[in-house]
């Protein structure tokens, strides 16, 4: 199976529960999850700012896809540091994309419905924050899959080759990443943060030890995690510092109001 049907199977896996909690519901609640779904989206594909950060980051795992330093670096892991400690230590996440997809958006699912039920907001908010991060990168993942059309490594080189494969990128270390990293980006201790981002990198290390993805498959995957779950936090502050101007009718002309937002 493909990426792309693997990406698309563990979304819909997700989407399904809540579309019909959303059936049940009423139109406010689809209203403010359709505007929210808005807002995360625009503020990937649309923002100027963060358009040049996914950009930089495509272009620096395109150094070492389309040259021999994937290559260099998987060699001297496979043959000098891999180990059964290290196969063990990794073995949790030994898992496929779909597989993960399976048990992880459930999961959000699941931790969202809890933290209703004992009315505690943080396990409610890392929930949503998690989801929608894994929704809003998808779209950019499935495309740079294919786009860059690279093999793994057992397959063949990382090269970028559009179409021919859609191994160019790592769902499994997109996935595996955005919950930690969602956790680092809520907590206020910074040792805490950097614990926390040190185990979202723990997937794509896995599937580099496995010998499943080259190093910048795994490394533009979490990048994309990354920026998937910043936008989140932006929530509705894609335009934020800018000017805005909004025209009204009124009885006797136009009314004309300035807002700027800090």
């Amino acid at each position: 199976m493909t990426l792309f049907l693997r990406i698309l199977l563990g979304l819909a896996v997700g989407l399904l529960p809540l579309g019909h909690r959303c059936i049940a519901g009423d139109n406010g609640v689809i209203s403010r999850a359709i505007e929210t779904e808005k807002t995360d989206f625009g503020n990937f594909y649309l923002d100027r700012e963060n358009l040049t950060k996914l950009g930089i980051g495509v272009a620096g795992a395109a150094l070492f896809a389309n040259t021999g330093m994937d290559r260099y670096i998987r060699n001297k892991y496979q043959n000098n540091v891999r180990s059964e400690d290290t196969d063990g230590a990794t073995k949790i996440f030994n898992i496929s994309a779909t597989a993960l997809a399976l048990v992880i958006v459930p999961a959000y699912i699941g931790t969202y419905e809890a933290g209703r039920l004992l009315h505690n907001s943080t396990m409610e908010e890392w929930a949503k924050k998690s989801f929608r991060a894994t929704l809003v990168g998808g779209p950019a993942l499935v495309f740079l899959a294919a786009a860059t059309g690279a093999d793994r490594p057992t397959e063949g080189d990382s090269h970028w080759n559009p179409f021919h494969n859609f191994h160019g990128i790592s769902g499994h270390t997109y996935i595996g990443s955005i919950p930690f990293i969602t956790a680092a980006n809520m907590s206020e201790n910074p040792y805490q943060k950097v614990i926390l981002y040190g185990l979202s990198t723990l997937p794509g290390l896995s599937r580099i030890n496995d010998d499943r993805h080259y190093f910048s498959q795994v490394a533009v995957a979490w990048y994309l995690a990354y920026l998937s779950c910043a936008v989140v936090e932006k929530g509705n502050d894609r335009r934020e510092g800018r000017v805005h101007v909004q025209l009204a009718p009124v009885p006797k002309g136009i009314a004309v109001t300035v807002q700027k937002r800090y």
